[in-house]
């Protein structure tokens, strides 16, 4: 692979890498707020055994937002060894 598009690629990397940093970081207040980690609240929520708080849906869509940047750090990950 070009040394150009490895170097895209580690760039993309640290940025998803922020990205990560900052969801963790917001996904703190929540779980501070509520005493839950935001693993066991993701499987309350899943299960509809929580109510319907409007908190609970931002916090829902920043648990899913970090997984999608993990998703992609890993992903970018693997195709800088490859």
């Amino acid at each position: 692979m070009r040394k150009e598009i490895i170097h895209s690629l580690e760039r993309e990397k640290k940025i998803s890498q922020l990205a990560i940093d900052h969801l963790k970081d917001q996904l703190k207040s929540y779980e501070k707020k509520f005493r839950w980690s935001t693993i066991e609240f993701v499987d309350k929520f899943d299960n509809g055994s929580i109510g319907d708080d409007e908190a609970f849906f931002k916090w829902y869509a920043l648990a899913q937002a970090l997984k999608d940047w993990q998703t992609t750090k890993e992903a970018l990950e693997e195709a800088i060894v490859s």
